[in-house]
């Protein structure tokens, strides 16, 4: 019953979109040109002047009016209205229209001219076509016109008699019945189109509720996502307050004088709560979801490795194992917090410490091409093959019993993992049993990622608004860094100019005032230098160069866009100036982004969820603008004008500024009667609008580049 009950409803809803073919195809006045054709040949061949062969044209053109009017109708109408009223209504219209040309029969045949009953046969023959045009989508309309319109003609032919009036009868009879036969096969194309066109419809429907509830189910996730982390930060403070207490208190315990057994009681004691300690730790670290904040994202690994070779150092002699660091010399720094990269090495360390018995531990760091790998080995038990495949994995153990002996509840590895994940580095291992375990990981140079990774968060918003409507030279002797930084800050409605040359920069700033100047690090000095340099300078420096003192701020090179932004904000800031400088050219398009929008759009939804609209945004868009390019090829203004508004809410919203200026141009131009050159230019704006903003988007969030 289900199926019957779908299938019925697909036919109603395709003899629906048939009867929507109808009037919209229906161009009654096409008729007319032939009607009027047809009353100066009737007096060329004899009739009498007078007028009345213009009634037949008369009663056409009321037909028309009335067409018109019931077409009109139906666009107002009740959604709800049954189909099939509509569809005898605009028979009932081509019976009257089809009668009024079986009038003019009566006025515009000469049964005595041949000639003129085939000029009459002629014009016929064009109208009954050009009407088959819109009516081919519903057979008994197309058939009662046909009927009363050629049918008194073939009638009147019959009637003069005569081989060719004869002949003449029949093919007007044939040609109304081959187009009588044609229309089946076009109504059996168009009810294919319109069910195709109603399982588009309804996909997309489908599509769009689905996306609903996986956001539903995403927000869901992410609020227990929050409620998770709360939990735990609250837990882990009811925890740590009374166990610190329980360790202090065990500490003074331990150095007091006490007998020999209760000194051993008091060691118990303190290890116990220090296992617990460092299980608490790791729980909660594992618990995070990376969002907490991270103090920097450079580090010494030098630094690093010794300082953790300095803490498990006494762990190493309780153990009677040598602990030892090998680091190159000159090690550049790497793209991690230093906090975590310790964090990692402890762990590592300890763990290495743990499950070695005899020998010793190394702590080893050695450059690579674009990281830094360190390496920890050590000569314990080594890794089980079985334990391999879940040395990484939180709450599994390598080897059941040494690892339960020793208190483990197998996460240290798994927090590891997620801190050098985090980095975007790479971690492994190499062991054999009985021969020791090297763990190793490695974690990219500082300045070899140009963005931060997906997901991750990026300074503040409200301290990273990108600057707007200012004026920015660029000399960095790199086309590549200069050409990043104009799109960037261009996106914005700043004026960028690039200079070649240290001599073309001089010549760029004494023409025009610039808010900033960005230079790399070793042509700071020389621009400071430059007499009457007063803009402030901004220093990019590359890895391995000097900060130069001569900057008024510095920035490791490359950078996120925010990063940028945060400097020049500062700068600006601290120039305090009274006046903004005016730009000294030509009037600028309208900026493809409104920095301020966005920048509190960031700061309100965060930054992955404004990947996330943003993404939908740009596939809607170029829906949009692939639909609207196709309205006004096919001049279907109306369309073009309902698609102009949907692309100019959905780009107002985000704060696309020109985009959404372009697209009400259109909607306003379409109201105004604008010309259709008018119309297509201001169509073809709106696309180049749109490709602005995606590359200016792409410039801002790399990763949606990608």
């Amino acid at each position: 019953m289900t199926g019957t009950a779908e299938a019925s409803r697909d036919r109603s809803a395709v003899f629906a979109g048939r009867i929507d073919i109808l009037y919209a195809l229906g161009r009654h006045y096409l008729s007319l040109p032939f009607a009027a054709l047809c009353i100066p040949a009737t007096m060329f061949a004899g009739h009498p002047p007078g007028w009345l062969p213009l009634m037949p044209l008369l009663i056409q053109i009321a037909v028309v009016i009335s067409a018109e009017q019931l077409t009109t109708a139906y666009k107002n109408r009740d959604r709800r209205d049954d189909p099939r009223f509509w569809a005898w209504r605009y028979t009932f219209v081509s019976a009257i229209a089809g009668a009024s040309w079986g009038v003019g029969v009566m006025f515009w045949f000469m049964p005595e001219s041949f000639p003129a009953q085939a000029y009459l046969v002629l014009a016929f023959l064009g109208m009954t076509a050009t009407e088959f045009i819109a009516r081919s989508a519903y057979r008994p309309a197309y058939m009662v016109h046909a009927l009363f319109s050629l049918g008194p003609l073939a009638l009147k032919l019959l009637l003069v008699g005569g081989l060719y009036q004869s002949l003449t009868a029949i093919l007007v009879v044939l040609f109304g019945g081959v187009l009588f036969t044609y229309c089946k096969g076009m109504g059996r194309l168009l009810d294919e189109s319109i069910f195709l066109k109603l399982e588009n419809v309804g996909l997309v429907k489908r599509l769009c509720r689905e996306k609903t509830e996986l956001e539903e189910a995403r927000d869901a996730l992410q609020q227990s996502s929050r409620v998770k982390t709360n939990f735990i930060a609250n837990i882990s403070h009811e925890l740590r307050t009374p166990l610190n207490a329980l360790l202090g208190m065990t500490q003074l315990l331990d150095r007091a004088e006490l007998d020999k057994p209760h000194r051993d009681h008091v060691k118990v004691m303190l290890e116990a709560g220090k296992g617990l300690q460092m299980l608490l730790d790791d729980v909660i670290a594992l618990s995070r979801d990376g969002t907490d904040e991270i103090v920097g994202e450079d580090s010494d690994p030098v630094l690093a490795a010794r300082a953790v070779g300095r803490l498990l150092q006494p762990r190493a002699w309780e153990k009677r194992l040598r602990l030892t660091v090998t680091v190159q010399g000159n090690l550049p720094h790497v793209a991690i917090d230093g906090r975590r990269l310790r964090q990692a090495l402890l762990k590592l360390v300890d763990n290495a410490l743990k499950f070695t018995e005899r020998g010793g531990v190394e702590i080893r760091a050695e450059a690579e091409r674009d990281a830094v790998r360190f390496s920890v080995i050590d000569t314990g038990m080594g890794v089980p093959k079985e334990a391999a495949a879940m040395l990484f994995k939180p709450f599994t153990l390598g080897d059941a019993t040494y690892a339960r002996r020793q208190q483990g509840m197998g996460i240290g590895l798994a927090v590891v993992k997620r801190i050098i994940d985090g980095a975007g580095g790479e971690i492994g291992f190499e062991s054999a049993p009985g021969e020791g375990t090297t763990v190793w990981f490695s974690v990219p140079l500082s300045g070899a990622k140009e963005a931060p990774p997906p997901g991750g968060e990026r300074l503040p918003a409200d301290s990273a608004v990108p600057p707007s409507k200012q004026n920015f030279l660029v000399f960095t002797r790199e086309p590549k860094n200069d050409e990043q930084i104009a799109s960037v800050l261009e996106s914005f409605g700043n004026h960028v100019q690039i200079a070649a040359s240290l001599s073309d920069a001089v010549a760029k700033s004494v023409r025009t005032p610039f808010n900033a100047v960005i230079v790399s690090a070793r042509d700071a000095d020389n621009w400071a230098a430059v007499p009457g340099a007063a803009a402030p300078l901004l220093a990019l420096v590359g890895r391995g160069e000097r900060a130069p003192a001569t900057a008024s701020e510095v920035l490791r090179w490359p950078a996120a866009p925010q990063d940028l932004f945060q400097v020049l904000h500062t700068l600006h800031e601290r120039t305090n100036r009274q006046e903004e400088p005016e730009v000294d050219t030509e009037p600028e398009e309208l900026a493809p982004i409104d920095a301020v929008a966005f920048a509190s759009l960031e700061k309100s939804v965060g930054l992955s969820a404004l990947l996330s609209i943003l993404q939908s945004y740009i596939e809607n868009a170029e829906l949009l603008c692939n639909a609207l390019t196709e309205a006004c090829a096919s001049e279907k203004w109306d369309d073009a004008s309902r698609l102009a508004q949907d692309i100019a809410g959905a780009a107002g919203g985000l704060g696309l500024i020109a985009v959404t200026t372009a697209a009400r141009g259109f909607t306003q131009k379409s109201r105004s009667g604008g010309s259709e050159s008018e119309l297509r230019d201001a169509a073809q704006s709106v696309v180049c609008e749109q490709q602005r903003a995606r590359k200016a988007l792409g410039s801002l969030y790399p990763d949606l580049a990608a």
